[in-house]
């Protein structure tokens, strides 16, 4: 009887099911890699931003009370808050646009505005 130590092993796995694992453990590895990496990538400090829906209203609200015209006001969204930062708004009373600049006046969310 021969010894099984002396049977010459022939190339691949010894167990079929263990290059598939062995593959996806390597590419969940590689995905998890690369998400530590964007996540240190970005910034711990949140950056304030100024609630645009609240300029819009307090516009359309002074178009109303100076003119007596409802408006559709719209402001960019994601705006961050930083003393003295310029951003336009659009006030829009049936086909009639106007544009509203908006300074920051500090980095609290109080703000101007007026229409060119």
């Amino acid at each position: 009887m021969q010894d099984p130590h002396d049977i010459p092993h022939t190339a691949g796995p010894r167990h079929p099911v263990a290059a598939p694992r062995r593959l996806w453990a390597s590419v969940l590895a590689l995905v998890a890699g690369a998400g530590l990496l964007l996540a240190a990538c970005g910034s711990s400090e949140s950056i304030a931003t100024l609630n645009s829906g609240k300029i819009e209203r307090a516009i359309a609200r002074s178009s109303l009370a100076q003119r007596g015209q409802h408006a559709l006001v719209t402001c960019p969204s994601a705006v961050p808050q930083e003393e003295g930062l310029k951003f336009s708004c659009t006030a829009v009373v049936g086909s009639i646009s106007t544009r509203f600049v908006v300074v920051e006046q500090d980095d609290s969310g109080h703000v101007r505005y007026e229409a060119r």
